[in-house]
């Protein structure tokens, strides 16, 4: 599941030539059908969601720019803890809505699509941003059509949970055990917390599947946006159907190369992974090797610091309007300014002004500090006022420490986090030169934001004694497991089992190969669901051939077309079967391979050129998968901090 904003369409002019026409096509949800969900999830309120995004006093009272922003719900509205994770989403969401423009009535598409690419329904977003009401209607169509325990990849798929649960689809969901998670590269940018919970890799179940498809879908989609943006809704519809209808036949054709790559991709972790865990493991202890029980107590760990306790939120504010009333020393600004009249003044006529100025600010800034001081005490009835000498104090003071290092950490490593996304994009295939040029200026400008963020960081670092970085380290790390044990300092979870790095990275090879497993399994059971589609489709289509040409009806032409089409990318399905029955890593059954009628003759007339134009795609699609081998591993390495 996925929204997109590229097929935009303009607010057409009422009453002038409107084409009355209603394109009806099988991909479409209807705007009427999606208005259904648009009032079961109660919207939050505005007040929050300018807390959410971050804005200053001036903007707090500035509307969205789209007013059903405000009477819908979305996506992540039904989550009431307002996770990070929701706070992100929400932030992004309102800057992209701020720069669309009232010009336009279809703001977008959602969609929903299979792994292998083939798209199952798509629905307009009508002037409006992402709002709930487009998922919903789309899962409400999945867990209509599809078996029981359906597994949907979405953004922000740990706070939808929440909203699934609360609206009208809620039970229907829990019957047919559908399950959200997040998608692989979206996922590392959520919590640690909810990747334990929602990435695909921990939770288990979709096998090696990054759930990135929607994206993909869209990056194709692309072409449309200049075709569809004046055009009629009638036309609209129309192109987006057509286009929809050619790539799925694409992907239709391209099916077999996807099971090939995969089950190379599975056969390469099931030969490394036991290796690298075997090498991992050498010399640990049995305890260390029980990732399952490391995986929940990190998880129960993280969760018992979910939220800051009551008592170190309030410590920790005192001890703020404490310093800064001692730091600040109202008293002392006012003797200075005294001290300044009564040795300066007779200099010089002009400064008896600013003297009066300085006298001035001084009471002023005694006023404001002292009574912030007094109204947080007479608050929270505090009786005695803390010193410097007092436990108290020593207490705060700590935490409010440990509190500035972990800000000061997770900013770094956001930073990091970035600066490896952006080092990796631009050694991937298929970037073009101005996206490399774009990035590398990205980069200079990341860099000096890290260096900043360093110096911040080891001065903080400094003040509770713990381990400084080097810009020499930092520039060159390919690994951010170490950013989240970084993150505690009341408790040194570093001597913990699962906080070792040998058994963290043990722990990824050993989920690895738990999801390639799983991936086998998959892969076996569709290799022979499209070999048995594969016979039954070209003898349902020869057998209408048939009967329209002994009716003689000028369709049989036709037909006759759509079964050759269907035959020469069958026979691309049949080679690449072969190659991957003789795969050492395939365990399922090998149906036969039937050579539809005609076919076998016709490939021999050609030669060999159709197999080897299957060769050259077959390579380079392994050049192109080693590609996203290495990006996978990449990002399997990264562990995103909580408040990243």
């Amino acid at each position: 599941l996925d929204g997109n904003q590229s097929l935009k369409r303009v607010h057409q002019r009422e009453g002038v030539n409107p084409d009355p026409r209603q394109f009806t096509s099988d991909y479409y949800i209807s705007e009427e059908l999606v208005d259904r969900f648009k009032h079961d999830v109660k919207p939050r309120p505005l007040r929050s969601l300018k807390k959410l995004v971050g804005s200053s006093a001036d903007s707090a009272e500035e509307p969205p720019a789209w007013s059903k922003d405000v009477q819908e719900a979305t996506p992540a509205d039904g989550d009431e803890d307002q996770t990070p994770c929701t706070e992100r989403w929400k932030a992004a969401q309102s800057d992209s809505v701020k720069r669309m423009w009232s010009i336009y009535r279809e703001t977008g598409i959602f969609l929903s699509a299979c792994r292998h690419g083939l798209i199952w329904w798509i629905c307009d977003m009508v002037s409006s941003g992402e709002l709930a009401k487009y998922p919903l209607a789309l899962v409400n169509q999945v867990l209509d059509v599809l078996q029981d325990r359906p597994g949907l990849g979405y953004d922000i798929g740990c706070s939808f949970t929440e909203t699934v649960a609360k609206s009208s689809i809620a039970e229907k969901a829990r019957g047919k055990g559908l399950r959200l998670v997040v998608p692989s590269f979206h996922g590392y940018a959520h919590k640690r917390i909810c990747q334990l919970s929602y990435h695909p890799l921990f939770t288990g179940g979709f096998g090696i599947e990054d759930l990135e498809t929607a994206e993909r879908i869209f990056s194709s989609f692309n072409g449309l946006a200049n075709i569809t943006r004046y055009a009629s809704r009638y036309h609209r519809h129309q192109a987006i159907d057509l286009y929809a209808r050619q790539h799925d036949d694409d992907k239709y054709q391209e099916l077999s190369a996807f099971l090939y790559g995969n089950y190379k991709q599975l056969g390469q972790i099931l030969q490394e992974a036991p290796i690298a865990i075997a090498a991992l493991q050498s010399g640990q202890a049995l305890e260390d090797t029980a990732y399952r029980q490391h995986l929940e107590a990190e998880r129960v760990y993280l969760l018992s610091r979910k939220k800051e306790a009551p008592e170190d939120e309030f410590a920790c504010q005192y001890y703020e309007h404490l310093v800064t009333y001692q730091q600040t020393n109202p008293r002392k600004l006012y003797d200075n300014a005294v001290e300044f009249c009564n040795t300066r003044m007779s200099e010089r006529s002009a400064l008896k002004e600013r003297a009066a100025l300085m006298r001035q600010h001084a009471f002023e800034t005694f006023e404001r500090v002292q009574g912030a001081l007094h109204r947080f005490e007479l608050t929270y009835n505090i009786a005695t006022r803390w010193t410097p000498d007092t436990q108290e104090w020593k207490e705060a003071a700590h935490y409010h420490s440990t509190r500035a290092y972990q800000k000061a950490l997770s900013k770094l490593e956001g930073l990091v986090v970035a600066r490896l996304f952006e080092l990796h994009k631009m050694g991937l295939s298929g970037t073009g030169y101005k996206l490399r040029v774009h990035i590398n200026r990205a980069l200079k400008t990341r860099c000096k934001a890290i260096q900043a963020a360093l110096r911040k960081y080891n001065e903080a670092a400094k003040v509770l004694n713990r381990p400084q970085l080097d810009w020499k380290d930092v520039s060159t790390y390919d690994s951010l497991a170490e950013f989240e044990l970084l993150q505690e300092c009341r408790i040194d979870i570093r001597q913990q089992p699962w906080a070792d790095t040998r058994n963290r990275q043990a722990l990824l090879h050993h989920l690895k190969l738990e999801r390639a497993e799983e991936e086998r399994k998959r892969l076996d059971v569709e290799i022979s669901r499209l070999v048995d589609w594969m016979t039954r489709e070209e003898s349902d289509l020869k057998s209408a051939v048939d009967r329209l040409q002994t009716e003689g009806s000028p369709l049989a032409v036709e037909a006759n077309k759509r079964l050759a089409h269907r035959v020469r990318q069958n026979n691309i399905h049949r080679t690449l079967i072969q190659k991957i029955y003789a795969l050492p890593c395939y365990s399922g059954h090998r149906d036969p391979i039937i050579e539809f009628w005609g076919v076998t003759s016709e490939r021999n007339a050609q030669g060999d050129g159709l197999g080897d134009g299957i060769g050259a795609s077959a390579e380079e699609d392994d050049v192109v998968g080693d590609e996203l081998d290495r990006l996978n591993d990449f990002l399997g390495s990264l562990s995103i901090s909580s408040n990243m």
